[in-house]
Parts: C-alpha cells; structure tokens; sequence
C-alpha cells in the first residue's frame, strides 16, 4: 500500500504562552451535562460541513488515533453491552460477556457473583474503590486463586516472595482469585479485614445506562471482545509493550529497580514505533492534556523519544485544532489526565472527604471519576466525526482506536491466552518469562468502513497497533511479538465508506465539580495520587531531580514538582 502523506505534517502551533493564557489549571477540567455544547464543539463551529469524499485507494485508513484509558478489564466496561443489562444482539453476533454463572468466591466461602454496580451515583462513578491490585503478584492471585508463598497474602507489594503468587506447574487461568486479592490487599494496607459488601465491589460491572458514551460506540462500531492486555501486571509495563513490543524485562511500574530504569538508557534499550515512523518519513505526535505538563509516553520512552520532546508532543488544544483543519499526522496517541483532575478511568486510590453538609460525610464524585474519561472520549470522537477537509486528515479516512492498558484488579471471565515472548533472552522481574498475556481489556475501533454492531472475536493483544503500521508502511517489526501479532484490519470490512452523518451523536453524563480543576488549595492538596501519576512524577525525578525533592504522594505535593521540575520540558 503506498504512502500517503497530507499537507498536514506541520500544522500550525498553539504556543505555550497562547495556553497559559487560557487558565489551563480550570479550563482542562471543566465538563459539559447531557447534549450541552463543548468547547470543542464551539471550536468545530455549527457550519454545514461539506460532503464527504471517499478514499481513493478504497476502504482502509490513512491515519490512526489511538486514545488509550487505564486499569479497567472487558467485563467491567462492557460485560453487560449486549443483553438483559443492555440492547439485544445484532442478528448474527456472539459476545463474551457476563451472565449470572459468573462469579469468585470469598476466602470464607461466600460466592460473590458479577453484577451492575449498586449505590448512589457519585459511589457508581468511582469504582471499585478503593482501587484493586494491580503488580504482576496480585494478578497470578486474581487469575489462579493461588496466594504463594503463603505469607504473600498479608505483604505488602514491595514485600511479595517468589514465586509471586505465580502456579508452581503450568496451568491455566480459572479467574477465580479477583475476590480474594482485593480482600488481601486491603488487609495488608489498612491492618483490618475487609468486609464481604466492601469486596462486592471487585465483581461489580458498569450496564451501558451508565457509560453512555462508550457503549454507544461500541454498538455502532466494532468492539473487540478478545482484546488482551500484553502483560499479567500494571501500567507501564503494558504501555511499553503497545509501542515498543516489549517492556525490557520490566514487569513492575517501580518495583527493585525502581522508576529510573524507565529513563535509563543502559536497561530502556530498543526502538518503538514512533522511531520506525520518523525514520521512514512518517509523521506522528503523543498528545497530552495541558495542565499535565508532561507526558507518560514520553517518559517511558525517554532514551528513544527525548530529541522530540519539543516536536512531537503536543497538547489536547492543538489536537482539536489539528483534527480540524486536517493536520492529523499519521499516528496520533492521545494520553487523558492522570496526576490529578483524573479523566483516564483509573479507579481512585481511596476516598476523600470533600466537605460536611448537614452533619453528613460528602464524598467528592470528580476524584478518579469515570464520566471524567467518557466527556474526553466524547470530545475526542466529536471532534474527528466533524472533521471534512478534502485534503489531509477527515473522518473517512481516520481510525479512532479507543483502548485501555491493563484491567487494574477489576474482574473479568476469560483466562488470558499464550503468548510469544518478545525476545530469546529469557525471564524478566518476578521470573516472569512474558509467555503469557494478561486481562481482557475494552477496546473499540471507530472507522467510516466499520459495520456498526460488529463484535471481533479474533484473538489480539497490545502488538496490533504496531502490527498494523508496519503493514501499512512496510516498517520492519519491532519484537517477534508483533511480528506475530493480528493487525486491525479485521475492523475495515465495509467497501463503501459510512457518511459521518448517518454516525451516531454521543452526550456524556454531567460531571460535577472536581476541587482538582483548579490549583490546590487546604483540601485538593491532600488528595492521594494514583499508582501511574506517583510512577510518573517519581520518573521525572530519577531524571531531573535535584536533592532534597520529595517524592509526591498528594495533589499539592505534585504541583510543586511540576512546577519546578516539569514545565518546558515537553510541547513547544
């Protein structure tokens, strides 16, 4: 297939200066109520856009967005897509979702089965809280219901001993384990047992009423219901692997090793998929929200991806811009908020007091809040569905890819398949020898030559992006793992393009006010980071660190750092 390359390789900046001026600690975080006008819609304007022209070379694409959310599996994003909980299968499709024979039991023996979240709807949002286990320890726990040796189950995650929980003899996955890791976890970090309502949450699931957003893109697209994660542990170890092929042995986001070796030249070594697109001439950019100041992707890839710190990352305001005129590069990937404000998904670490009205305890909904990530989704989506230059980037020729890195504790049914290591050099952290994947994740493909209700059966995990570019570009693989990876052509099965009108319209529940949106103050300041923003912040420090700077663990904590460590670093 040829290279096809738009005007649009250099699109017109929006300086750092321009978005300062924009006030980006609130304006990143404000979101809109049901069918209300964003300001990304503003920014698209109400113009009748014109008629859309079909690719030449026909059905495919010329440029992917991937817009990837954290720590949640398939069965809790889309368990109850289809069904009693949702819509009625479109004739001829099968899905692997939940049924009611789906449960884990409790180390008492109680059975807890899967089922829609319960509660008020702030609680809903902001499941399962606290948040799950996520280290490579607590997912052999979750998928064989193995605690190994037996001391593991009152360690804390620096604490684990091999075999980290792992089976002694090959077998596979029953799943039947997720009840009992996050009652364990949570007996190791708060010193009590949790109760038998307390751990329901572990097997709880969103219906689609809930998640609107999501699920009406995965009805009216194709939704991949074999989508594995590439590693049985957390974030960065997963997000290396979808751009990389490999995590170099990692396992754990800190682990012995610690944060550093992320940034570490002489462990970090190899090229990702970005290095291959530069290379062969290809553009591509890594956007990030602006009040975050710096980038995940960047900084796990920081010995490949530094020289293009300034060039190749960009903020959300210029995606929008850029989705608009038609500069869309080649590949995009777009990381949502995850220091603080949250609108990746991610669980939240523990509640927050927020304030006392009446005599009763009023939990903040907006911390770690997932209407947060389905109002970027929304914007994301809008934003490349009105998208119409004849020339460069539109909607008949993008992909939107909208995917998660890793299940973060949360339950789901189907044991994670083999899996092809990427290399011959062995175990990594843990022992762990990368010959098996990890969870089901939910992942979406939106595309004009998509059927709508299409479900994809098809075995895939995080090599298929860079599978799919390599194909496309005729790019050498990376890793035997994506060498030996499916590709996201099984997405593309329509000859003729679907017009973006006839595409459907998507409105996000209302989110209510985050204190995170804007600069901390005596309360926000308190609030705990997440897993990946503490791994983040301590990767800028092994960087640029200077003695005497302490490692965050609060929202106030975070904001001096990036303050005084992170901002200039990325983006122009």
């Amino acid at each position: 297939m040829p290279v096809q390359r738009s005007p649009s390789d250099e699109p017109t900046r929006i300086t750092r200066r321009a978005l300062l001026n924009r006030a980006i600690w609130g304006a990143a975080g404000v979101a809109a109520g049901v069918g209300a006008t964003t300001g990304v819609e503003a920014m698209l304007g109400a113009a009748t856009r014109p008629a859309h022209r079909e690719r030449p070379e026909g059905a495919g694409f010329d440029h992917l967005v991937v817009l990837m959310f954290e720590n949640r599996s398939f069965d809790n994003i889309f368990g109850y897509l289809y069904g009693p909980h949702g819509e009625p299968l479109p004739a001829g499709q099968t899905i692997e979702g939940l049924t009611s024979a789906h449960s884990n039991r409790a180390p008492d023996g109680t059975v807890i089965a899967a089922h829609p979240y319960r509660g008020s709807t702030d609680d809903i949002f902001s499941q399962p809280l606290p948040n799950a286990g996520e280290q490579y320890p607590h997912v052999n726990t979750q998928l064989f219901g193995t605690v190994d040796p037996a001391s593991n189950a009152l360690a804390r995650d620096s604490a684990m001993a091999p075999p980290y929980n792992a089976p002694r003899s090959r077998r596979s996955a029953d799943m039947s384990g997720f009840v009992l890791d996050y009652m364990n976890t949570y007996r190791a970090l708060n010193g009590r047992e949790m109760s038998l309502a307390e751990a329901e949450t572990i097997m709880g699931a969103f219906t689609p009423a809930m998640t609107p957003v999501l699920s009406t893109l995965a009805r009216n697209f194709a939704v991949y219901d074999h989508w594995h994660s590439a590693v049985p542990s957390q974030t960065y170890a997963n997000r290396s692997f979808f751009h990389a092929s490999t995590s170099h042995g990692f396992v754990i986001n800190g682990g012995k090793g610690g944060f550093g070796k992320w940034v570490d030249p002489g462990q970090n070594t190899g090229d990702t998929i970005f290095n291959r697109l530069e290379a062969a001439g290809l553009s591509w950019a890594v956007y990030f929200d602006e009040s975050q100041l710096l980038s995940l992707t960047g900084l796990i890839h920081a010995p490949q991806l530094q020289p293009y710190w300034k060039t190749r990352f960009r903020t959300m305001a210029q995606f929008h811009q850029d989705v608009a005129t038609g500069a869309l590069p080649t590949y995009s990937f777009i990381e949502p908020r995850m220091i603080y404000n949250h609108n990746d998904m991610h669980p939240p670490e523990a509640k927050v007091t927020q304030q006392v009205v009446d005599g009763k305890t009023i939990v903040g909904g907006g911390i770690s809040d997932l209407r947060a990530g389905e109002v970027l989704l929304h914007e994301v989506y809008t934003s490349i569905k009105e998208s119409s230059t004849p020339r460069g980037s539109n909607a008949l020729n993008t992909m939107l890819l909208v995917a998660f890195d890793e299940n973060g504790g949360t339950f789901d049914h189907v044991p994670p398949p083999a899996a092809t290591p990427p290399d011959s050099s062995g175990p990594g952290e843990d022992g762990f020898g990368f010959d098996r994947l990890g969870v089901r994740v939910p992942v979406i493909a939106i595309s004009a030559y998509t059927p709508a209700g299409t479900v994809i059966h098809d075995e895939m995990h995080h090599g298929a992006v860079i599978k799919t570019l390599s194909d496309r570009y005729d790019l050498p693989h990376l890793t035997e793992r994506d060498r030996t990876a499916r590709s996201l052509a099984n997405a593309i099965t329509l000859g003729v393009a679907r017009q973006p009108s006839t595409w459907p319209t998507t409105s996000a529940h209302y989110v209510p006010s985050n204190p995170e949106a804007a600069s901390p103050d005596a309360t926000s300041g308190q609030h705990r980071l997440t897993e990946p923003a503490v791994g983040l912040l301590s990767m800028l420090l092994a960087k640029y660190g200077q003695p005497g700077d302490p490692l965050p663990t609060t929202y106030g904590q975070a904001s001096d750092l990036l303050e005084k460590r992170g901002r200039e670093l990325f983006g122009p």
